[in-house]
């Protein structure tokens, strides 16, 4: 139970310092540790932490190829340019450009996958 507890209570302060970097660091600076710690105490095995970093492994790659290509893509101004581009398209008729942003989430997805889609459009429709 107390493994549990504290388990609970560091991915709360992981969760906390994601959202409000108080340090200004990357999650990681609180996530790693953290994780380093749940093993510590026995909440989970050692093989139980190494098996679910092999399975979300590819997972984890690919978001990360997905977040360097986000980032080519606005040292471009790729997301701007989308942006203005559906916003002329849809001249002033919001349901136009609520139809020219789910077709472009479509293709998107369609394409690569949905985490994609929400790491890729978000920008584009800020």
């Amino acid at each position: 139970m107390l493994a549990e507890t504290v388990s609970a209570l560091l991915l709360l302060a992981v969760l906390v310092c994601a959202v409000i970097r108080p340090w200004g660091r990357q999650e990681a600076v609180v996530a790693v540790p953290a994780a380093g710690v749940v093993v510590a105490i026995g909440a989970i095995s050692v093989d139980q932490a190494v098996a679910e970093m092999a399975r979300l492994g590819p997972v984890v790659g690919f978001l990360a190829a997905v977040l360097v290509l986000a980032k080519l893509c606005d040292d471009e101004g790729l997301f701007h340019a989308c942006g203005v581009w559906m916003a002329r398209g849809a001249a002033g008729r919001p349901r136009h450009l609520l139809a020219q942003v789910f077709a472009s989430a479509s293709l998107i997805t369609a394409v690569l996958s949905l985490d994609a889609t929400v790491v890729l459009l978000t920008p584009v429709v800020l």
